[in-house]
């Protein structure tokens, strides 16, 4: 079903866009990833050229995040999350990261192929902060990734610095796929339409959303990074 919903997206057959992904997948080291640079959304096209082609599978974690929440909050998160990784397995972790592995110049397209990359890492981890389920992207990640464990075993952690899980499950409690928008109207109607088409329909996703955030095990509180 991710690789349906990656057709829908780019228009195209499961056949070619599985091809395509594959031969596009990128990762970062994330000691390569700096603070600077995920202050803001603006495009910076040099920062592919610090990724390295990986393959579908091979990649530690897809970092999922909005924009619109407070920079310093997320890098705290990332921060944690690195630490904890590089305790654990004494090594860099190998990322996916938007700002770094989407090819600025074709931005449609490499977006289109979200889904699949998500089934191509092992960890799925949420930057999470107070507008993250207002942004669709956010959500169809979280829904994609939520089919993914019908297929294999991923691990998948919520990270927040600037906000409590009490204050997470208000807001999850309430949560409804039709409010989240993107900035573009036309992706907006795109991706729900997606979503009610491949991914189990729209109250399912809803269901799927609240399920995995109000997963106790899932959560972790950032106090310091």
């Amino acid at each position: 079903m991710p690789l349906a919903m990656a057709a829908h997206l780019a228009g195209c057959s499961p056949e070619d866009i599985a091809s395509l992904a594959a031969s596009k997948f990128r990762c970062v080291s994330l000691d390569k990833v700096k603070k600077k640079d995920m202050r803001g959304r603006e495009p910076d096209a040099r920062l592919l050229s610090l990724t390295q082609k990986a393959k579908l599978g091979e990649v530690d974690a897809f970092i999922s995040h909005s924009w619109d929440d407070e920079p310093e909050s997320k890098w705290k998160s990332l921060r944690a999350w690195r630490n904890d990784f590089k305790r654990k397995t004494g090594r860099e972790p190998l990322v996916w990261i938007d700002k770094y592995c989407v090819d600025q110049k074709d931005i449609h397209s490499a977006l289109s192929l979200l889904p699949v990359y998500i089934t191509g890492c092992q960890e799925h981890v949420v930057l999470y902060g107070r507008t993250y389920l207002n942004r669709l992207w956010c959500v169809v990640e979280l829904a994609v990734f939520a089919r993914t464990l019908e297929i294999r075993r991923q691990s998948f952690k919520v990270l927040a610095s600037d906000i409590s899980k009490v204050d997470i499950c208000r807001g999850v409690e309430s949560f409804d796929c039709r409010g989240a928008k993107c900035w573009n109207v036309h992706d907006t109607s795109r991706l729900l339409r997606g979503l009610e088409a491949h991914m189990g329909g729209l109250e399912a996703v809803n269901q799927s959303v609240r399920r995995m955030l109000l997963c106790d095990e899932s959560f972790c509180s950032v106090s310091g990074a």
